[in-house]
């Protein structure tokens, strides 16, 4: 009977041993063989040597986008685990120590990786892929044909259904054909703006109402010509700029267009404007030292008004070019009342009660520099009657004879505005 027993307690010792497996393996972690076969779906990373001290895994493919990993190689000539830059359709540049690593044509089956150091820019062309879906098209709004034009700017030309536009747009020092260039606008040239300024550079559409209008570009002095593509002709309504000196060693160029009335402010003969004066920024603050404003800036009738020496010197008045026949404002005319131009005289006791008549004007806001730094953020539009103004404006105020009241406190105005120069 002992015998028996122990027979069975071993049979059941044995047959439960058989049921752990069987039961466990519910809980058992993936085959090894479906991770490889995961593993043997992606593509192999193509890597090249960029220098003795760099190299790039690069991938592309058409099932996988383009990318590039850059890493760096010990002097025994291992690789580094750690990625020093990785870069793809999604981030298309970085900068490293000096060393920017930018994977151009990004968007198309072809992307190039570019590497800049010390002055020299080397290509690794990607493997073959698939272009991104959709791809760019010369049939979106704001695509054209990019150009650079110095000074870390590019002007993106354009002549569809809207008509010839050159959008000036910040892109940066390093930018190269085939980069992203839908960065920071600057300021946008059509047929109801021809002419603006930007970091030091005068643009002007020249040819706007032709089929084949061409953008100016002049830097200190020498112009360079950019042809837009060929489009329909049609009415350019901007007039031509008028050159008014205002003493000071200043001068004022007054635009007119159908965004409204502008003047930029120079020192004679400088390419560099010092202040830019439109509907959103009419006057001059007082701290600038000289009056300069736009009297009506909303109106059908615009004033330029200006005084730049003190001794009871009037108020200089000139008024803005007319826009050619046929062109109308686009944005509701305000005629505003205005009084005097002589300042009114302060009340007394023989006139109390009497309310002083003052200049009406379109209040001042202070006007700012707007310098791009660094990587500027992507998209970013701005209104044309906006733009005008994302200069460096900061850059100039030289000049002699400022207003004053007395000789000795002109004096001094000049030698702090000189000391700001």
């Amino acid at each position: 009977m002992r015998t028996a027993l122990r027979t069975s307690i071993v049979t059941a010792a044995l047959a439960g041993a058989m049921l752990v497996p069987a039961a466990g393996s519910a809980f058992a972690a993936p085959a090894p063989q479906a991770v490889t076969s995961t593993k043997a779906a992606a593509s192999q990373a193509e890597r090249v040597v960029i220098n003795k001290h760099l190299v790039a895994d690069m991938v592309n493919s058409a099932t996988e986008a383009p990318s590039v990993k850059i890493f760096i190689v010990n002097e025994d000539g291992t690789t580094r685990p750690k990625t020093l830059a990785s870069l793809d359709r999604g981030h298309t540049k970085q900068s490293v120590q000096g060393t920017v690593f930018t994977l151009t044509k990004a968007e198309t089956a072809e992307p190039v990786l570019t590497v800049f150091e010390n002055g020299v820019t080397t290509s690794f062309p990607l493997p073959k892929g698939k272009a991104a879906t959709p791809a760019p098209s010369e049939n979106d709004r704001y695509a054209g044909q990019a150009v650079s034009i110095g000074n870390g700017m590019v002007a993106v030309l354009r002549n569809k259904a809207e008509g010839p536009e050159a959008w000036i747009r910040y892109v940066g020092p390093h930018w190269q054909p085939g980069d992203s260039y839908m960065l920071k606008v600057l300021t946008v040239l059509n047929r109801q703006q021809t002419t603006d300024s930007a970091f030091g550079a005068s643009f002007k559409l020249t040819k706007a109402e032709t089929t084949a209008p061409v953008l100016v570009v002049t830097t200190d002095g020498v112009a360079k010509s950019y042809p837009l593509p060929k489009g329909k002709a049609g009415q350019t309504c901007a007039a031509d700029s008028k050159i008014q000196d205002i003493g000071a060693g200043t001068t004022a160029e007054l635009y007119m267009s159908s965004n409204g009335p502008k003047v930029v402010l120079r020192s004679s003969g400088s390419d560099t404007f010092w202040r830019i004066l439109d509907r959103g920024f009419p006057a001059l603050n007082k701290s600038d030292g000289i009056i300069a404003r736009i009297v009506n800036p909303s109106g059908s009738k615009p004033v330029f008004e200006w005084q730049t020496q003190g001794g009871g010197t009037p108020l200089g008045r000139t008024s803005f070019p007319s826009l050619p026949t046929g062109c109308e404002l686009n944005y509701k005319v305000t005629e505003e009342q205005t009084g005097s131009a002589k300042p009114a005289p302060k009340p007394s006791s023989a006139t109390t009660g009497v309310t002083t008549q003052t200049q009406a004007q379109t209040p001042v806001q202070a006007q700012t520099a707007v310098v791009p730094k660094g990587s500027v953020a992507a998209g970013a539009e701005l209104p044309v009657e906006t733009v005008a103004d994302t200069d460096d404006s900061t850059t100039l105020a030289a000049g002699a004879g400022l207003f004053a009241i007395v000789a000795a406190l002109g004096a001094s105005v000049l030698r702090r505005r000189r000391n700001h120069g």
